[in-house]
């Protein structure tokens, strides 16, 4: 898609991975529940990275709100760990929670200034909640300024952007430009979705 793009590689984690996680967490949970008069004091056995892997997998199940509670205990881990806080944008984002999505990217952006998928998605909340637009095109302009960054999914972004501030003729240029590359790539490098949102945001759609 040429939505809001996940930053880095994510991948689900495996079932083998997720049980392991999944028991640690139960083993916690049995021990607090214990009947014998004591004082339990309970570790957090999962790295911030791990967190992670389980908010990814929250995510793939459509469990948004577990998948923010991972993300945010690996930011309780490592307030620098851009992924998480991507991560958490785009579960904020997915759930319309537009100022949180934004405050999550530019805070990634913080860590990692210029980002392009950070910056991407900062564009998809200023165009799906109508704040901040000037900034969010300043930051796309200069990412797209780059030539290796000027990547169907990244024009297809500034197209819908442009679009939405009212500059109809610069949003065409950018979609000719973004089909023009997909064509010239191939299905390989561009999939036939990216391909076909990319011409449903020029004919007029800006909905990721």
């Amino acid at each position: 898609m040429s939505g809001p793009r996940d930053a880095g590689v994510r991948r689900p984690v495996g079932p083998a991975r997720l049980a392991l996680l999944l028991l640690a967490w139960a083993l916690l949970a049995v021990s607090a529940c214990g009947k014998m008069p004591r004082v339990i004091v309970l570790n957090d056995p999962l790295t911030a990275e791990e967190h992670v892997e389980l908010g990814v997998a929250y995510e793939h199940k459509g469990e948004l709100d577990a998948a923010i509670r991972e993300y945010e205990k690996a930011l309780r881990k490592n307030g620098e760990l851009f992924q998480a806080r991507v991560n958490l944008g785009n579960a904020r984002l997915a759930k319309r929670e537009y100022d949180k999505a934004r405050e999550e990217y530019r805070r990634a952006l913080a860590i990692r200034p210029a980002d392009p998928e950070a910056t991407n998605n900062l564009a998809w909340a200023a165009i799906l909640s109508g704040k901040d637009r000037e900034d969010a095109a300043a930051k796309m302009e200069a990412v797209i300024s780059r030539p290796a960054n000027r990547k169907p999914q990244f024009l297809d972004t500034w197209g819908v952007l442009q679009n939405v501030m009212g500059k109809p003729a610069a949003a065409d240029h950018a979609f000719a430009e973004a089909e023009r590359i997909c064509l010239a790539q191939g299905a390989s490098a561009c999939p036939p979705d990216v391909l076909g949102e990319i011409r449903r945001h020029r004919a007029g759609g800006s909905a990721p």
